[in-house]
């Protein structure tokens, strides 16, 4: 969807901040926490610090521009207006004040904030503290029109699903659009894909939605904003603005609208639907607990960073630790699985660290491991169920 960027219009006219409210210490601490994630890279101007709290009746909605992030609070005892609210000094003044108290007793309390001349003067457990005023609401960018989210998706689906996946994102700045989640949103699911080239995760999920769009969102982005949404749903959308994609996350509280990633993602299809010339299915504590010793192991005897040694024979899988010394001298304890298609000698080499996170991010009793070559990349899932696959690429075996 394209829409058109709304934009403050141009004066020199000074705005200063008006308006009351009145609302709960807890709500308005975690607001401040949600929208505490200061887009990377942007210049440090004061205006960026600073949260546009619009009061209205009976609410209060706060709205940050670095991530683009408002949430809407209950208030009571409102004095219609616009406040500038700088972000650190709320957040300092919230904690400050009830340093030493009992969380009951801080769930309980209320927090007022009035514009005396002008001034946000906020008021907590007989506390009263004024905030800087040196920028005025005028200064506060408009943010982008944007237009109603089209997909709905279960929360805490979406949640689980980022988390298996952002594992495999790249963390560095060498390849900026690897640090983003590749998005599909189609009419009944949702597709969430990550790689860093040495690992690839991905998954989908039910959705319900009324058309089709690709986005790339940036990962640590993404991760950090899905704790703070706590309804049952969550609701998506993506717009095209002035140039800029968008992609509005929200709930019943909070709407987030992220910058999205440009450029074009790797294609990774022909990975991820190689057909296995072998499967292997084992418990996955089994398979957990073999990997973290051999990975114990490789660090005891100062191996390095090098590979462990995956082993499948026709009715067994073997982790062995990586040495210094002749790998044809070390051994493993036998895994006991159920393996189909060929049944011969397999040996390859796997990251150790990558491999237990790729293990860590499966949640059946079983897991499968589908496998080509041992030149191949092997794709790990829940046993009977493929919704969700990560791939580990090989790493080479010195002899």
């Amino acid at each position: 969807m394209t829409t058109t960027a709304t934009r403050r219009p141009a004066t020199d006219e000074k705005i200063p901040s008006t308006g009351a409210l009145t609302t709960g210490y807890r709500g308005l601490a975690e607001a401040l926490k949600t929208l505490a994630l200061p887009a990377a890279g942007r210049k440090p101007l004061p205006v960026f610090s600073r949260i546009l709290a619009t009061v209205r009746a009976d609410e209060i909605e706060l709205t940050t521009f670095d991530t683009a992030a408002t949430v809407t609070l209950p208030a009571t005892g409102t004095s219609p207006g616009q406040l500038l609210l700088d972000h650190p000094s709320l957040t300092k003044v919230l904690a400050a004040a009830v340093k030493g108290s009992r969380k009951a007793t801080v769930d309980q309390l209320d927090v007022t904030i009035d514009t005396p001349d002008h001034t946000p003067v906020v008021h907590v457990a007989g506390y009263s503290i004024p905030l800087d005023d040196t920028v005025t609401v005028d200064a506060f960018p408009a943010l982008p029109a944007t237009t109603a989210p089209t997909h709905v998706v279960d929360r805490e689906a979406l949640s689980v699903l980022v988390d298996r996946v952002t594992v495999a994102a790249d963390r560095g700045d060498t390849l900026p659009i690897l640090t983003g989640i590749n998005a599909t949103l189609d009419k009944g699911a949702m597709t969430l894909t990550a790689t860093d080239r040495y690992r690839l995760a991905s998954g989908t999920i039910p959705a319900n939605g009324t058309t089709t769009e690709k986005v790339l969102i940036p990962a640590a982005t993404l991760a950090k904003l899905l704790p703070r949404l706590t309804s049952a749903q969550a609701r998506l959308g993506v717009d095209v603005i002035a140039g800029t994609t968008w992609l509005t996350l929200a709930d019943d509280t909070a709407t987030v609208r992220i910058r999205t990633l440009d450029g074009e993602y790797p294609k990774v299809s022909s990975i991820l639907e190689q057909t296995p010339t072998r499967t292997v299915t084992l418990a996955r504590d089994q398979l957990l607990q073999a990997a973290t010793r051999a990975a114990s192991l490789s660090a005891a005897v100062k191996a390095g960073k090098s590979p462990v040694t995956i082993t499948v024979t026709s009715d067994a899988v073997t982790i062995a630790p990586a040495t210094d010394g002749d790998r044809a001298k070390v051994t493993a304890p036998p895994l006991p699985a159920t393996t189909g298609g060929e049944t011969g000698h397999w040996t390859t080499g796997a990251n150790p660290a990558y491999l237990l996170d790729a293990i860590t991010t499966l949640t059946a009793d079983e897991v499968t491991l589908h496998l080509t070559a041992p030149d191949r990349p092997m794709i790990l899932t829940d046993a009977g169920d493929a919704d969700y696959r990560h791939v580990l690429m090989p790493v080479r075996l010195t002899s």
